[in-house]
């Protein structure tokens, strides 16, 4: 492998020079860090949606400063330093679900519908479409969607009224790559926007992120400066400005050492050791993996210290078949916290309108833990929810990611 170790001296933000296909960066929502929850009807079971179009794909080309690296053969050796067709007769063209009545008469159905339930009239003619034109079933359908999410709410709601009390993680594949399409910029330009007030409002004390484009990461990294430290690599190949990344916060945590993980095929991982709290090591891992990276992934991790505490959050399209057939010595925080069946999948083609194509909901993302042989349970994983499942503030269909976000919350006994 090759690891790159950086020095304290080198924690300063890195300035990443972008090229003129990210142009003008509009002032972000820095400063805000409030509330931003919308009514639970923004939690309306979009299934009842229509999906954006397609994710993604060319990329802008960036590098990050040279790093010095180690290769396979010196494994021990450190150094330092992503348009709605709105119209009724697309709503309503499907055969399978043919509308009974003529455009007019359909028109006023879905706008008495519409303000009877409290939803857009766009979504209300694709939930009576999904239900055969049948109010009652379309009725019924949208009361239970708002009462689960409300269920959902109250729940996450109890979490973060307590919330000071607890180590808080977050992970997210924020899907964030650069487009050449100025359009689709744009769009990340909002979708990110969004991930930044969730990321300030939450505040959690470790941030890990994976797939963030130049642009994206740009913005996260102003927003967040002054309350969180970074470290980011880029990952992949040099044409590819994809980055993963890990925010420590400033008021509870040290950041000690940080280490780049590499392969002979140009896989990366990030690892940084911090101290929270002045009392508690812990080393945080980050990476984007898949089957063939899997096994020399954990392999590294196996190899940490005993005495600290593992965090590992990563992204992947490794399928639940793969990771049945292989063990890891980690602990899964979904497992480890009651397995509740709303936080299972955070690739979710039935819930995510940024998703096309009808896979099915797969969890992608996953946090590992392993505590260290001297805690003695003082470290303990209790909680587990998803972020980022609201609708971005300029969009009533777009999410600000195609994955779901993870946070973990730990109850700490010093």
């Amino acid at each position: 492998n090759q690891i790159e170790t950086l020095t304290p001296a080198s924690f300063a933000t890195t300035t990443t020079t972008t090229t003129t296909t990210t142009t003008t960066t509009t002032t972000p929502p820095c400063s805000t860090g409030k509330e931003t929850y919308t009514t639970v009807l923004d939690a309306l079971d979009p299934r009842f949606r229509r999906p954006v179009g397609g994710r993604n794909t060319s990329m802008t080309s960036v590098s990050l400063d040279d790093p010095q690296i180690i290769d396979d053969e010196h494994e021990d050796e450190k150094l330092s330093d992503h348009d709605n067709d709105k119209s009724l007769s697309s709503s309503t063209s499907d055969s399978s679900n043919e509308c009974p009545f003529n455009d007019d008469i359909a028109s006023k159905v879905s706008t008495a519908f519409a303000k009877a339930t409290g939803i857009d009239t766009e979504f209300a003619i694709q939930l009576l479409k999904d239900h055969g034109w049948n109010i009652d079933q379309a009725l019924k359908a949208t009361y239970e969607a708002k009462e689960h999410a409300q269920s959902i709410m109250n729940a996450k709601q109890n979490w973060k009224d307590s919330n000071e009390k607890y180590f808080k993680i977050l992970s997210w594949n924020t899907d964030t790559t650069d487009s050449d399409e100025v359009e689709l910029n744009d769009l990340i330009e909002q979708r990110t926007e969004t991930m930044i007030e969730i990321l300030l409002r939450e505040k959690p004390d470790v941030i890990l992120l994976q797939q963030v484009g130049t642009f994206a990461l740009t913005l996260i990294i102003t927003c967040l400066s002054s309350l969180y430290d970074d470290e980011s690599i880029q990952i992949d190949s040099s044409n590819n400005s994809n980055y993963i990344s890990i925010f420590t916060r400033k008021s509870t945590i040290k950041k000690k050492n940080v280490f780049i993980i590499k392969n002979s095929e140009n896989w990366h991982m990030l690892k940084v050791e911090i101290e929270y709290k002045n009392s508690i090591n812990i080393d945080l891992f980050n990476a984007f993996i898949d089957e063939n990276t899997y096994s020399y992934c954990f392999e590294q991790i196996d190899k940490n210290n005993s005495n600290h505490i593992i965090l590992f959050g990563i992204s992947s399209q490794i399928s639940d078949t793969f990771w049945n057939s292989h063990t890891v010595k980690l602990d899964d925080l979904w497992q480890m916290t009651d397995q509740r069946p709303e936080t299972t999948y955070t690739f979710d083609p039935e819930l995510n309108s940024n998703i096309t194509g009808n896979d099915k909901p797969q969890r992608y993302d996953k946090i590992f833990f392993r505590s260290s042989t001297s805690m003695n349970n003082q470290f303990k994983p209790v909680h587990m929810e998803l972020e980022g499942i609201q609708h971005i503030k300029t969009s009533d269909v777009v999410f600000p990611s195609s994955h779901w976000a993870i946070q973990g919350y730990f109850d700490v006994q010093n």
